[in-house]
């Protein structure tokens, strides 16, 4: 009959799970067999799924917030302004970057100087290059048009015009005499005066293409052509629209091998970890079985998921790592606690009391794997989205494996023991003792075992690891000046980690995107070293009819114009592209005046105006009625200026947001998409670890037989995600999406080993509390040193303070 639950000892679920798994495991002793075959076959049938595996590889997509404000403004600009790159491009007016190349260009010499006749010269050569490409059709039939010309780079535009003005430094910046906008084509500058440039260290040119097959194509052979040019004056790295989705496909081919050496490794550690000097306790198969688990659990997750629509991405390539860490940690779990049962007992006896205390244990940590998982995945990142439900399926899969699958490999491994049988040969063996007129390569290759004829004839002994831990460090760590020491050395890490947690930085930098040893990784190194003067043009959208030749109207705009320029963010001088100063000074030099009537100031607008090559990029920026009486929405543009790393990025983007929002402005930028991320990543990451928290807390006090303990798990978790986040900061480790799927993975991490050991301290039947740490470590220390080798070191923080925390703080409760 079960006792009932009491306030000090909320232990009725550990007891019905405790009896539930007892009998489970005595079922499985059994009748192992469907146990083996049966969740091999439905994993393997899972598998099938893959068939139907897709990757999703854009970027922007990907590792943008799904509710971003920057994708509806987006909407709201190409719904007024839409743009076709065919007959109007205008690369200053796009709403999405489009398709295009970028090449940046620094100097080999010792003179790193880019304002040179050799450099020119070579620049002509690579322009030539490019622009020679036939494959799959001329540049002059792929590029982006304007009234039937390609649209040109602004310097390459200049040195077209008088190539001796870029040698001789002959022309002003960041606006040329003749109105092109060069501020983004040189970095690294010096200057003569303010609008004169000394010098320049880089310089930026760039090719803007159709978006169509045809000009996908040409990009790829124009970057195919860039990897065989070859100069002895300068470097040249390259950038197109697809180089971050195409790193993430190269990530994913380059994470295989990896992924193959791990496995390989974690084999090599897991059966040198289960081997011993006896040949009978050792288990050599079990180790290779138990990697089987994760690895069968990657695959049904993979299968199931990709069956039904998920898309991989190179995220979730990081997904089995990690799942073979927990499915290595379940094993050593399981295993361990079978090593604690008496060679005495029956094999029916010894899985029963096996699966009591494993099976138990590891629902704990891999529900709470589960659920940390599942609650990432309320994440408004699409990438770490996918990366939380794949890894929450996995974990279900693996948890399931290792209390049936591998239950039934313990099951027939506790046979062979049983019977003194050899771990490799499967041979019946002699123990020890009954060896000494044997050859010594038996004792020392074949030996082992306490039984003979089914009699036990000698003790087991001892393994070292735990030996240790039992009589020297578990006593060792409950001594009083220890337990003080080791709480000041934890109270000294909390402290710090709490000041770096004040000091850590939001946002990511684009090269943390690519491979170290990429092109697309020194492209965005040369663009943050050299070109950061200015940053990008916001547009700010006037999306209401006004009467733009009413004198109310246009000072009701140079007020809006006048605050923005103001920010700190905006260049100076300011730099504003808006049409209407650009026709009102062309009504006074060519009318005489502006004060005309609406049917006139449009008239003209419209029909004299615009259709002059040198405004009619302002066709861009207005959208009229259908009947053309009246100018339903504009937008002019803001340069920004000095806007370098994504703390002034974001800074800027909420500035600029403030500011349009108080004049029902909408501001945008295609890098806006991008920057949403940084306001997203710091809410979406306290809230995910928040509500974890509270659930790991909820689980813990249903299934830990003792509140106070439970409660423990849930402070260690927190205080393992100061540590991170504090640490982060100390490396100058940023906290980005990237890093919120660590983070995500640390509450899966940080409960495990804490988990074990508070749960081997609450059922351990020792009377006193530091005895019950000692057992708690005598039972678990080991396969959490095993697995900590496969985790992180925070985790060694979690298991030491939770043993001293307990031994500290937690009565004793009464035996179960």
């Amino acid at each position: 009959m079960m006792r009932s639950c009491t306030l000090e000892r909320l232990d009725c679920i550990h007891r019905l799970l405790h009896d539930l798994f007892s009998h489970y495991g005595l079922f499985v002793s059994r009748h192992p067999l469907p146990f083996l075959v049966i969740p091999v076959l439905v994993a393997c049938l899972m598998g099938i799924g893959l068939l139907r595996l897709q990757q999703e590889t854009d970027a922007l997509y990907l590792f943008t917030p799904r509710n971003a404000r920057g994708k509806s403004d987006r909407e709201t600009v190409q719904r007024l302004f839409p743009m076709n790159d065919s007959t109007n491009f205008d690369g200053r007016r796009l709403s999405t970057y489009g398709a295009y190349l970028f090449a940046t260009i620094t100097s080999k010499s010792t003179d790193s100087s880019v304002m040179r006749a050799d450099v020119l010269n070579e620049i002509l050569r690579l322009d030539g290059l490019l622009r020679s490409i036939e494959f799959p059709m001329p540049y002059s039939q792929v590029c982006a048009m304007r009234s039937g010309q390609c649209v040109n780079d602004a310097l390459l535009e200049m040195i077209e015009q008088d190539n001796s003005r870029y040698v001789n430094k002959q022309f002003t910046f960041p606006v040329t005499e003749d109105g092109l906008f060069i501020g983004e084509s040189f970095g690294g500058l010096s200057f003569v005066s303010e609008n004169h440039i000394e010098d320049a260290l880089a310089v930026k040119i760039r090719y803007w293409l159709q978006e169509s097959s045809v000009g996908y194509e040409w990009q790829d052979e124009a970057v195919h052509q860039l990897a065989k040019f070859r100069s002895e004056i300068i470097l040249v790295e390259s950038f197109t629209s697809r180089s971050l989705d195409n790193e993430n496909s190269a990530i994913t081919s380059a994470v295989l091998p990896l992924f193959i050496l791990a496995i390989a490794v974690l084999i090599i550690f897991a059966v040198m970890s289960l081997l011993m000097l006896d040949w009978v306790q050792s288990k050599v198969y079990v180790g290779l079985l138990g990697i089987a688990c994760p690895l069968l659990a990657v695959l049904a997750s993979f299968g199931l998921l990709s069956a039904f629509g998920l898309e991989f991405n190179s995220v979730v390539g990081g997904m089995p790592f990690l799942i073979i860490g927990i499915g290595v940690d379940d094993m050593f779990i399981i295993v361990e606690a079978f090593r604690h049962t008496s060679p005495e007992d029956s094999v029916e006896k010894r899985m029963e009391k096996t699966f009591a205390d494993a099976a138990v244990s590891i629902t704990i940590t891999s529900l709470t794997d589960f659920l940390g998982f599942m609650i990432g995945a309320i994440s408004v990142f699409p990438a770490v989205f996918a990366f939380c439900i794949f890894t929450a399926v996995a974990v279900i899969f693996d948890y399931i494996l290792q209390i049936t699958f591998f239950a039934a490999c313990m099951a027939y491994d506790a046979r062979r023991e049983d019977t003194n049988r050899h771990s490799c040969t499967m041979r019946v063996v002699l123990p020890r003792s009954l060896c000494t007129d044997k050859h010594p390569s038996y004792r020392l290759f074949c030996s082992g075992g306490v039984k003979h004829d089914g009699q036990v004839i000698e003790q087991r002994k001892e393994r070292l690891a735990p030996q240790l831990i039992r009589k020297y460090y578990g006593p060792l760590l409950v001594r009083r000046p220890v337990k003080v020491l080791v709480i000041a050395l934890w109270l000294f890490y909390f402290g710090i980690s709490v000041y770096g947690c004040t000091q850590i930085e939001q946002g990511i930098e684009l090269k943390n995107l690519a491979r170290d040893d990429s092109e697309v990784h020194r492209y965005f190194v040369k663009e943050s070293q050299y070109f950061s003067l200015y940053g990008p043009e916001v547009s700010f959208t006037r999306p209401s009819p006004a009467n733009y030749w009413e004198k109310a109207v246009q000072k009701e705009v140079d007020r809006e114009i006048a605050d923005i320029v103001a920010s700190r963010y905006a260049s100076s001088p300011p730099i504003v592209t808006w049409w209407l100063n650009y026709y009102l000074n062309y009504l006074n030099a060519t009318r005489g005046t502006t004060d005309i009537s609406n049917a006139t100031f449009l008239e003209i607008l419209q029909n004299e105006f615009l259709s002059q090559d040198r405004y009619a990029q302002f066709m861009l920026d207005i959208r009229f009625s259908e009947d053309n009486s009246i100018v339903e929405a504009t937008r002019f543009f803001v340069q920004t200026s000095h806007i370098a790393g994504a703390t002034l990025e974001k800074d800027m983007m909420v500035e600029f947001r403030d500011i349009a929002d108080k004049h029902g402005l909408v501001p945008y930028q295609p890098l806006f998409v991008f920057y949403d991320h940084y306001l997203a990543v710091l809410s979406n990451t306290l809230q995910n670890i928040g509500i974890a928290l509270g659930v790991m807390l909820v689980i813990a006090l249903l299934i830990i037989p003792h509140p106070w303990c439970a409660v423990l798990v849930v402070l260690t978790t927190v205080s393992i995600f100061v540590g991170v986040i504090g640490l982060m900061s100390f490396w100058d480790v940023d906290l980005d999406f990237i890093t919120m799927i660590t983070l995500i993975m640390c509450i899966g991490f940080s409960v495990d080993f804490s988990a074990h050991i508070t749960y081997a301290f609450t059922v351990s039947r020792s009377k006193k509390r530091d005895d019950r740490s000692v057992d708690a470590l005598y039972q678990l220390g080991y396969p959490t040193v095993q697995d900590y080798i496969l985790g992180d070191g925070s985790e060694l923080v979690s298991w030491i303070c939770g043993v001293s925390c307990c031994s500290v703080c937690c009565g004793c409760p009464r035996q179960i």
